[in-house]
């Protein structure tokens, strides 16, 4: 992640598949730092003297570390004693898992920070409900939605606390609901201050994170490409920012969909549908290449010329579009497409010699940007919808993928719903080259529209999640399954595992891991379930204000856990134990609370700290046997071969590799 962050301090764009927060407190370090953005971070280079990494690296363990004090708050603020607090905060310690990726400049520390400040916010919060509309009560209200927007800025998982944090509230306000001797007015002003906090906060975090992140990458960088047309244009050293504006037959484009991921219209002589060789692949590529290059060719009689060299294209004009490289022109027919069955294939076929009827496309320009006259074809900042002239049809971008003969190309077709406004059939022309034409000053021509170009990130943020698919046939030493996170059945080896190599290994304390697995899928749901049937049998011993605190503290606790775990059983993407991490910090509070209960359902009071202490001594005792994984072993990992508790660990040896 440090590269990143060195982008922002030399602004270069970049694309990534994670919101911005994080990688900007990473840019805050490195610049803090003194680092001047000339180094990259590109893997297994070595750090020039002028690097200072360490600071780079005890910011991020810093920001790692705050999640103790957290965690004792948290525990405080949910009515735990002093000593089941210092339990918990203890567990967060102790755990190896969470202090070795602390160790790294990573984004996981960042989200386990604003993860844990929303739930001591949202705690704080519950504290003070009986002090509606006080100055404590939207102090902690606010903070709440301030670390909601943060955790959710930081990566997408951060999503499943502010789902916790929406639950609870909808519980909250039910009660209310339900109360008579709530007046309407009150109900108003609670549901206003919860949108307003737990809502409007974190969503101009979010967007703001964003503009921040427009305003420092104003140069052309790896990850423009993905942009709209209008966005690369002022981006400085940036191919579209140096080009005429001007659109002229005979002028070679390139054509960008507004669909987002799909790019712009690719062709080349390799890739060709299987039950015609003659019919080349037109797809959409994301990038620019060679292949992205078409030519108009005029395809009706001239009208509207401005000079007798020069026919700009109007509303309603006939054009061909010949693919610059293999002399093809866009072409649609009678076949169906790889993937919509009921529309019309779209290819690159016929020579410069005899085109065919179903070449010819007709513009009708939607809308233009420009302040320059309306009517005509322009680079960048017209939008045009291309028809088919005999059938009709409108070209139309899709999300659909073609097989790997069509090199995984987004398909391209033309859609017989001919009326239809959808993004995927607005085009533009994102390059010319026309040395009839002068290069443009499009800082005059377009203006930057920070919210639609946060929308489009994150439509191509989705697109690259969406992407890190694994390999059934793979086997990655870094990819786990949920199933087998809370047991700690497949730890993680990080970085290369040689003799002379500093070896670090994403294990967690096992004793914390499966006491809170044991906790959270046992222990809690046949708690909840033994108290429904006493209070269905109505033989309860516990007092309702007992049952409330009881329940007012599992909910955020077990419900984290929930909503921090069970939704990966359910990603398609790569997953990877790191993942787990968020829902054990929950775990681990819970396993704190419950021992807590035990304690004071079947221990003298006196007892607690001395039963506290055993435990904290016992989980610190295996936290120092695994701490040589964690803070890095540089000897030959078979000294270590005494770790290996389960068969499953690739410690040693990788069982699953096959060589």
């Amino acid at each position: 992640m440090g590269r990143f962050g060195a982008q922002y301090i030399n602004g270069t764009f970049y694309h990534d598949l994670h919101p911005v927060a994080g990688k900007l407190l990473i840019g805050l370090s490195e610049y803090v730092s003194g680092h001047n953005g000339s180094f990259t971070y590109t893997s297994g280079a070595e750090y020039p003297p002028h690097i200072n990494y360490v600071f780079q690296r005890a910011s991020m363990a810093v920001i790692g570390s705050l999640i103790v004090p957290f965690a004792y708050r948290t525990c405080r603020f949910l009515g735990f004693g002093r000593a089941a607090a210092t339990m918990g905060a203890s567990f967060v310690l102790l755990d190896n898992a969470l202090c070795v990726l602390s160790r790294f400049i990573l984004l996981d520390p960042i989200l386990f920070c604003f993860i844990a400040m929303a739930l001591m916010g949202y705690a704080g919060f519950a504290r003070h409900r009986h002090q509606a509309f006080s100055a404590v009560w939207w102090q902690w209200l606010a903070f709440t939605g301030l670390s909601l927007g943060l955790a959710i800025s930081t990566k997408w998982i951060g999503a499943f606390v502010v789902a916790l944090v929406g639950l609870c509230t909808i519980e909250e306000l039910a009660i209310l609901y339900s109360d008579r001797k709530t007046s309407v007015l009150t109900q108003i002003k609670h549901w206003i201050a919860r949108v307003v906090c737990l809502i409007c906060i974190p969503l101009l975090v979010y967007l703001i994170s964003f503009q921040i992140h427009f305003a420092l990458l104003r140069s052309r960088g790896t990850g423009d490409y993905k942009m709209p047309s209008q966005f690369q244009s002022l981006q400085r050293n940036n191919v579209v920012s140096r080009q005429p504006h001007d659109v002229a037959i005979g002028s070679q484009i390139t054509i960008r969909s507004h669909l987002p991921g799909f790019g712009l219209i690719y062709a080349n002589e390799t890739h060709r549908f299987p039950d015609n060789a003659d019919e080349l692949v037109a797809a959409g590529m994301p990038g620019k290449q060679a292949n992205n290059w078409w030519e108009i060719v005029s395809g009706a009689a001239k009208k509207g010329n401005d000079t007798p060299s020069v026919r700009f294209i109007a509303d309603g004009d006939i054009l061909l579009l010949r693919h610059v490289g293999t002399k093809r022109y866009l072409r649609t027919g009678n076949a169906k497409p790889h993937n919509q069955g009921w529309d019309r294939r779209v290819v690159a076929a016929g020579n410069t010699t005899a085109p065919s009827a179903w070449d010819f496309w007709r513009v009708h320009i939607v809308d233009d940007v420009s302040p320059r006259p309306s009517g005509r074809l322009y680079a960048v900042t017209t939008r045009i919808q291309l028809t088919n002239k005999i059938s009709g049809c409108l070209l139309t971008a899709t999300p659909a993928q073609l097989p790997k003969w069509g090199r995984d190309m987004s398909e391209l077709i033309c859609s017989q719903k001919n009326t239809s406004m959808a993004e995927g059939t607005l085009w533009n022309v994102e390059q010319v080259r026309d040395k009839r034409f002068k290069n443009a000053n499009y800082q005059k021509l377009v203006k930057r529209q920070w919210l639609r170009d946060t929308v489009w990130i994150n439509r191509e943020m989705a697109r690259s999640n969406n992407r890190l698919v694994p390999d059934p046939d793979r086997y990655k030493v870094i990819e786990s399954s949920a199933w087998s996170w809370p047991f700690l059945i497949y730890p993680m080896r990080m970085g290369a595992w040689k003799d002379d190599s500093i070896k670090y290994y994403e294990i967690g304390n096992p004793i914390l891991w499966w006491a809170s697995a044991i906790c959270c899928i046992f222990v809690y749901p046949a708690q909840i379930a033994y108290m429904l049937v006493c209070h269905r049998r109505k033989c309860s011993s516990w007092k309702p204000a007992e049952i409330r605190q009881f329940w007012d503290v599992t909910k955020l606790l077990w419900g984290g856990w929930f909503t921090h775990y069970v939704p990966f059983f359910f990603f398609g993407r790569v997953l990877y134990i790191h993942h787990v991490l968020p829902s054990l910090y929950f775990g681990l509070l819970l396993l704190a609370f419950e021992i807590q209960c035990a304690m004071r359902w079947y221990m003298p009071a006196r007892a607690e700290w001395h039963v506290a202490i055993v435990i904290i001594a016992i989980s610190g005792y295996v936290f120092y046997l695994f701490s040589p994984l964690t803070f890095g072993w540089d000897k030959p990992i078979k000294e270590l071969a005494h770790l290996q508790w389960l068969p499953t660990w690739n410690l040693v040896t990788d069982p699953h590799l096959v060589l």
